[in-house]
């Protein structure tokens, strides 16, 4: 004799078993999960943070201050000061 199937339960079988394929391509398609979203995200502000804490601004734009050093006659001095270098 043969086995009595339930056709709901075997078409529901098949669904389960084509959404979880849909579902292994689309892991493979659209690569990282949630967790690895979020380390990156994290990451790229704690970055981001980083490197804005560590700009250095000027409150006189060095045009000016070269301008002004010109005028002065000593403009070697004023620059090297404004941009970090050293001339002595």
């Amino acid at each position: 004799m043969t086995e009595i199937v339930n056709l709901r339960r075997v078409r529901k079988r098949l669904a389960r078993e084509k959404d979880a394929l849909a579902a292994e391509q689309n892991r493979v398609r659209f690569g990282r999960t949630r967790q690895e979203r979020l380390k990156c995200d994290l990451e790229r502000d704690r970055l981001l943070r980083e490197v804005d804490g560590a700009k250095l601004e000027q409150s006189v734009p060095v045009e000016t201050v070269e301008k002004v050093a010109m005028a002065a006659g000593n403009d070697a001095s004023v620059k090297s000061d404004v941009c970090g270098g050293s001339d002595t």
